[in-house]
């Protein structure tokens, strides 16, 4: 899974980074079948661990138990 910042294209120019605003989009892309999901963001932190390839592109490593829901 990785994210994408304020675009729903997979566009590896606009991959979530360390930087993210209050007014930003996060769109996860998964591979699988497609699904739309709603992602309720209730406490301080996602529950997410994102790091980088060493090539400058950032993807999702772990997601934290009971850090980010969906329903």
């Amino acid at each position: 899974m990785f994210c994408t910042l304020n675009t729903h294209k997979v566009d590896m120019e606009k991959l979530l980074g360390g930087q993210i605003g209050l007014e930003d989009f996060i769109f996860a892309h998964t591979k699988g079948q497609r699904k739309e999901v709603e992602v309720f963001k209730s406490e301080e932190a996602l529950g997410l661990t994102i790091t980088d390839n060493g090539a400058g592109y950032a993807f999702i490593k772990v997601t934290l138990l009971g850090g980010t829901r969906y329903y």
